[in-house]
């Protein structure tokens, strides 16, 4: 039989408490959260027309969902390795090295989603696309 300790119960119902947290302040919560990260600046109309994009606006979008995707992917991960690395201090036990990398590569991918998030018009800018003279 599986034995199943304080620690391992706790852990679930922390990352159950995360994962309806997030969905509660993303759903419900969401025009404070645009708000508190800036997220509406750069965009005029509440409504995007396909024949009026611009590459820099194209480029904007792209930036802010590659952003969203990067933190929507690397927080189970971020958290799990978080929760075996303190497991394992706690234990005794050696964290390796390629887990450790992992846990970095997971923690610099939620920051790396996070700046594109908040700084999708910086983005935007940097790749700008500048025309030539014969065009």
């Amino acid at each position: 039989m599986m034995q199943i300790d304080l620690f391992s119960i706790v852990w679930i119902i922390v990352a159950i408490a995360v994962v309806v947290g997030l969905f509660v302040v993303l759903i419900f919560k969401a025009d404070k959260v645009v708000r508190l990260l800036k997220l509406d600046q750069g965009f005029d109309d509440d409504r995007i027309e396909l024949g009026n994009l611009k590459a820099n606006d194209i480029v904007k979008l792209g930036a802010f969902i590659i952003g969203g995707f990067l933190i929507i992917d690397n927080i189970p991960a971020f958290l799990s390795h978080s929760l075996f690395a303190f497991k394992s201090d706690l234990i005794g036990f050696e964290y390796s090295i390629r887990e450790k990398f992992n846990w970095a590569v997971c923690g610099l991918n939620l920051i790396i989603g996070f700046l594109l998030l908040t700084n999708y018009d910086f983005v935007a800018k940097l790749l700008k696309v500048k025309k030539t003279e014969n065009e």
